[in-house]
């Protein structure tokens, strides 16, 4: 046995469907695999989606806890924002593998399925350097089923179109509060610190939200 049968080489790489098109990325130079349609190839860079900037550990538990978890993009910035920043691709199926490359160097027959997951909300975030990144944050897809009125859950007009003159979501506090434009600001009745009492140029301004 030569020394280079004796290395194992692993690879993770994640599949991402939408009706716009599949976006197949790796860690780092490409390979190819068969997910279930035939060999595709996945690479470490994509012409509209970059490269992984991030991938945050998936979590799961027991009760009434899901899996979750999130992912952050470097979009090419040659591509348009609307090319990246889509609604389409919400809800759309995302899998991570993690595999044993063959000896070609190229080819992943021999993988272990690490989440399959759903698309459940994108961010575009623009750093103090002008970067840009794209957040994903994923939901599993057994969650998915008990959300089908997600926007009218706990929601006081939804709730009012029901019961009329009922204030109880009035008394409600320290429950969050999603902002879908504008920037990132700190929690009603903070205080700011520092010399300037501003917030610091490194922190990332939330523009986009889908």
């Amino acid at each position: 046995m030569s020394a280079a049968d004796r290395v194992i080489t692993l690879a993770a790489f994640l599949k991402l469907e939408a009706p716009s098109g599949d976006v197949n990325l790796c860690d780092g130079g490409f390979l190819y695999y068969d997910a279930g349609a035939g060999a595709e190839k996945y690479s470490s860079t994509h012409a509209t989606f970059g490269t992984i900037a991030a991938l945050d550990s998936f979590e799961a538990a027991f009760g009434d806890l899901s899996e979750a978890g999130s992912l952050a993009l470097t979009p090419n910035p040659s591509a348009a924002v609307s090319d990246w920043l889509t609604d389409d691709r919400r809800e759309s199926r995302i899998r991570f593998w993690v595999g044993e490359v063959d000896a070609d160097g190229k080819t992943v027959s021999s993988t272990e399925l690490v989440a399959d997951m759903l698309v459940d909300t994108l961010a575009r975030v623009i750093g103090a350097d002008g970067s840009q990144t794209l957040e994903i944050d994923l939901i599993s897809r057994g969650e998915k089923l008990f959300l089908i009125n997600e926007g009218n859950v706990a929601s006081e007009t939804f709730h009012k179109s029901i019961w009329a003159g009922e204030d109880g979501f009035n008394n409600c506090t320290d429950t969050p509060i999603p902002v879908a434009w504008g920037t990132t600001a700190p929690p009603a009745g903070t205080v700011g610190g520092g010399a300037g009492g501003g917030r610091s140029p490194s922190v990332p301004t939330r523009v986009s939200r889908y």
